[in-house]
């Protein structure tokens, strides 16, 4: 039982950053875009006779991003950040689905264990979590991750940004050194900023685990 338990939780881990490593190469460029789009503050039509008004530098939404990224860096460009990004998918992925499901096993495991030992013809049957304990689970378990993974996060944003700039202009030459620049010039609170949304957010996060996980029992 312990090693299947173990091999159980081993299969948790890889398949959940698996399928994030997956889903992030197919989805990179539009993630991309949609970043780029989200940033980019101002008018359409330029200032418009008021000088506190920025124009914007993709007026005509994910076309002007495209062909603006493509025309500097190529297809390369869209994929700016990719190799960091990746990292942290798999491992956000694998911490966040596969610690929820490890969680929920090593709860099994042990409250199996306990009941075997009063009553020795209980099964696995007569052991099961409660939607209360599947939310505190979910929701450690998604704080958990987030915290671990928005460092590499905040490096991917920031290598997004300067995709399209000349090369002279861009404060990071690749995700090593945008790390080491961070770390020097503001410590470890830069790769923070922002954590408190993302925080908020992760309730979400935890609602969906729960959320599947009791539509997979509904179904099985």
């Amino acid at each position: 039982p312990l090693r299947k338990k173990r091999r159980k939780m081993l299969s948790s881990f890889l398949s959940g950053g698996l399928a994030g490593g997956t889903t992030t190469t197919f989805l990179y460029p539009i993630e991309f875009l949609r970043t780029r789009l989200a940033l980019d503050i101002g008018t359409s039509n330029g200032n418009n006779g008021n000088k506190t008004k920025i124009k914007r530098l993709y007026p005509n939404g994910m076309r002007d991003v495209f062909c603006a990224i493509w025309k500097t860096d190529g297809v390369k460009g869209l994929y700016q950040g990719y190799g960091i990004a990746l990292s942290g998918v798999v491992l956000y992925r694998a911490l966040h689905l596969g610690g929820f499901d490890a969680c929920k096993t090593e709860l099994l495991y042990r409250r199996q264990k306990s009941s075997s030992s009063v009553h020795e013809s209980s099964s696995c049957n007569t052991v099961s979590i409660t939607m209360g304990e599947r939310i505190v689970i979910a929701q450690i378990v998604s704080i958990v991750a987030g915290t671990i993974c928005y460092p590499i996060d905040s490096v991917r944003r920031r290598l997004m940004m300067q995709a399209g700039l000349p090369c002279k202009e861009r404060q990071y030459t690749n995700s090593i050194n945008a790390f080491r620049k961070i770390w020097v010039n503001e410590g470890m609170r830069g790769f923070y900023l922002g954590i408190g949304p993302n925080l908020i957010r992760s309730v979400g996060s935890a609602l969906l685990l729960v959320s599947y996980d009791v539509f997979k029992s509904m179904i099985c």
